[in-house]
This record gives structure tokens, C-alpha cells and sequence, in this order.
């Protein structure tokens, strides 16, 4: 029943509406066929980490498998048949990753096999580790989040019974800066965004005493030193992705509404608003309505890539800023933003609203941007400036690496 549930996490939230019952039982069905094929076919990967010098990538896949890949060498390694799929991450400048097998068993293991740390620990839905060991933390299927593991198992943030994985169609972002602040990011809701961190509203409550939904499932700043918020960032509404900048200066966010934001964490209460791709900047604080022109700054667009023919909705436009992941690429100094189910990416700088440049990722095969379950399959080295992305329909992934003088992504290899 264990394994079951955890497959029962992949259900992307859009598919569920339609063909519920088929999607469930084809991904059961290929939960147990991936328990009966040791070294068989990779599934689709579900979370990826990519080593700081961009040399490796660790991945775990919906078939169970995890994989390490050697970047340079270009080739692969099946390290398990018998992997939490939500659970490969590469650690900030070592050469040692995490990941967690179906007996629920967590190892921080180096690229040539040796285990540094090995624990029980719940079934993690994301888990992240800073340089020094020091300080682990992992979410549960319900968005809780604690920090280390065993005797030492402290909550970070517990305070409802949802959202959850299943119950939201999405991952509880996490992402760990050098200086030892985390974003967490889930569903934004203004409402429930602007309430306070206060004796009120706890980020930890009692068992016995939680609340429906989350009071802090949209983005939140953490110092994992202290265990507390430093702040809510406000503004972004249902499905959110957000990424923090490596020095920990810069944070932004994206959603499925197409809603982009950014922060300086120096001043977390001051939001800025990113450009939209083709409406511009939104001017919050204007006094015009919403349909006229002077609501939206449109100075510092960039023409966006169109197709030759329009779509079935009647559309040209290749990008959408509808987000499913943020990464740094340069980096504390430029990143990227993935649109849902689009294979063209955005280039911005830090603490700059415009976008820079687009970047076709390719279709042949397509990046694995279809899914907001499957935000945690693209990451990115910012130090060696190398990109990697699963891919859409098979447990392949894709590299490439960026160039900041000539502003250029190249795909370097197609791993299969």
C-alpha cells in the first residue's frame, strides 16, 4: 500500500479533471510493472539535481529507478530499481547527493558509492541538504516540512492536513541558498498570503489542533538556522514555482496564471512585478482601470517568438508565462522561466522586470514542462551555467549549457 500511495502522486491536476479513472490505473498499472523489471525502462523522471561543477546528475524516475549520470562521459548509471521518485538531489559543491528507497531509508552517497549518512525517515515528497550536512529538511505528502531526522526531528512549518501533493497536483517547491535561506512554494492565495506570522497564525501547531489548509503553502522565506519564517511573499495565486538565487540575495516566483514576482530578501516586504511576455509590467499602483493601455508598462519588451500558423485555440505565440519551474542559470545573476507545456524558455536578470532573451529548448524531445507534478525534473548548475531537464514522454533527459558573453543555450547531449 506504501508504494501505492506514493504512486498515486503523479496525477497531474489538468489530467485528473478529464480521464481520472484511466490515468490512475495506467499509472498504478506502471508502478507495478516498473517493481517487476529491475534495470528495465526508465520512466519519465520525477526529480532531478545536478552536481555545482555540472559534471553529474542524479535523477529518480516514476519507474523507481535511480540513475546517475556522468555529464562529461555521457553516459549512465542505474544505481536502484527501488527509489522514492520524488527524492534525487545533488548537494551545493559536493560531490554527494540524496536520495530515499521504498524501505524508506535516506543516503547522502557520493558519486563513487560511498554511503556518508544513512537514516529512517517518513516518505519525503522533496528533500534538500545544505553543504555542511548539517541541516536536512524534507516535506511530507501533506506539505509539512521538518527539519533533520530521528530523535532530532523538529517541524518547520505544520499547521494544516492540506494542501497536499495529490490534493493540489503539485510539488512543495524547495530551494536552499548558501547563506541558509529556503523558499518554499505551493498554491498562493491572496487572502490566506496576507494573513500575519504571528501567536495567531503558527506556522507549527499541535497535532490535535491543525487547520484545513495551510496558512503558509504559498512562497514563505525561512532561515533554516533559526527554523522560522523571515517572510510571506504575497501576490502569486494557485500553482506557484519559485526559485532563490545561490547567495541567497534574489527570490523569484511564477504561477500558473501567469503572474511573475520578484524579491530582493535584504527587503522582503517590497514586491516587484515581472514583465509579462507581451503585456508588459503590470502597474499595481496606477489609478487606471484594468482594459486601458496605461495599467501596463511595455517599454522594455523584446519581440516574442512566434509560429507560422496559429494554433487550435487561434494563438502564435511559442512562450506563456503560465510557470511551471524557475531556475538560476548565471549564477546569482540570471534565470530562467519555463512555461507550461512549452519547449521556449525566458532569460532574466536578477532584480531586473524585462526579459532578456528566449531560448528554444526543442521539441525532439520535448522538455518536461507538461506536468506541475514534475517541476522538481528541471535543474540547473548556475556555477558551471548547465541545464537539465527530463523529458516529456520518456525517462531520458536533456543537457545544455549557457554561455552569458554571447547569450546562448546550447543542447550538448540528448541522455537516453
Amino acid at each position: 500500500m506504501a508504494n501505492i500511495k506514493r504512486c498515486k502522486g503523479q496525477l497531474d491536476q489538468h489530467v485528473l479533471k478529464s480521464v481520472f479513472a484511466l490515468i490512475v490505473a495506467m499509472l498504478l498499472t506502471g508502478c507495478a510493472l516498473g517493481s517487476k523489471q529491475p534495470g528495465g525502462t526508465l520512466g519519465p523522471v520525477m526529480a532531478l539535481g545536478v552536481s555545482s561543477d555540472g559534471r553529474y546528475a542524479i535523477s529518480t524516475h516514476l519507474s523507481k529507478h535511480l540513475v546517475l549520470w556522468n555529464l562529461e562521459q555521457r553516459s549512465r548509471e542505474i544505481l536502484s530499481t527501488n527509489a522514492n521518485i520524488y527524492s534525487a538531489y545533488f548537494i551545493h559543491d559536493r560531490h554527494a547527493f540524496l536520495w530515499q528507497d521504498l524501505n524508506d531509508q535516506v543516503r547522502v552517497q557520493t558519486i563513487d558509492g560511498e554511503v556518508i549518512q544513512q537514516f529512517t525517515h517518513f516518505p519525503t515528497y522533496g528533500h534538500v541538504m545544505d553543504e555542511s550536512l548539517d541541516h536536512y529538511l524534507a516535506s511530507t505528502e501533506t506539505w509539512d516540512i521538518y527539519d533533520g531526522h530521528g530523535e532530532k526531528l523538529t517541524p518547520m512549518m505544520r499547521d494544516s492536513h492540506s494542501p497536499s501533493v495529490i490534493g493540489s497536483g503539485k510539488m512543495l517547491k524547495l530551494s536552499l541558498a548558501k547563506n541558509g535561506y529556503l523558499v518554499s512554494a505551493g498554491t498562493g492565495f491572496r487572502e490566506v498570503d496576507q494573513r500575519p506570522i504571528d501567536k495567531e497564525h503558527p506556522p507549527v501547531r499541535q497535532l490535535d489542533n491543525l487547520r484545513f489548509s495551510s496558512n503558509y503553502a504559498g512562497v514563505v522565506l525561512w532561515d533554516i538556522h533559526t527554523l522560522k519564517p523571515i517572510a510571506k511573499l504575497v501576490g502569486n495565486n494557485v500553482k506557484v514555482d519559485a526559485a532563490i538565487s545561490p547567495d541567497g540575495q534574489w527570490v523569484v516566483t511564477g504561477d500558473e496564471n501567469g503572474i511573475g514576482l520578484y524579491w530582493n530578501t535584504e527587503r522582503p516586504q517590497k514586491k516587484n512585478w515581472l514583465a509579462s511576455y507581451t503585456g508588459g509590467i503590470f502597474l499595481e499602483d496606477s489609478p487606471y482601470d484594468l482594459d486601458d493601455p496605461r495599467k501596463f508598462d511595455k517599454s522594455g519588451l523584446i519581440p516574442v517568438p512566434m509560429a507560422d500558423k496559429p494554433n487550435r485555440w487561434g494563438g502564435r505565440h511559442l512562450t506563456t508565462t503560465s510557470t511551471v519551474a524557475l531556475a538560476f542559470i548565471n549564477d546569482s545573476e540570471e534565470f530562467l522561466r519555463f512555461g507550461y507545456r512549452s519547449h521556449w524558455v525566458a532569460l532574466f536578470e536578477a532584480g531586473n522586470p524585462w526579459p532578456q532573451k528566449y531560448f528554444d529548448l526543442g521539441d525532439d524531445p520535448h522538455p518536461s514542462t507538461a506536468s506541475y507534478l514534475r517541476s522538481l525534473s528541471i535543474a540547473t548548475a548556475p556555477k558551471a551555467r548547465v541545464l537539465v531537464t527530463g523529458h516529456r514522454s520518456d525517462g531520458g533527459i536533456t543537457v545544455y549549457r549557457y554561455d552569458p558573453e554571447a547569450r546562448t543555450l546550447t543542447k550538448e547531449w540528448i541522455g537516453e
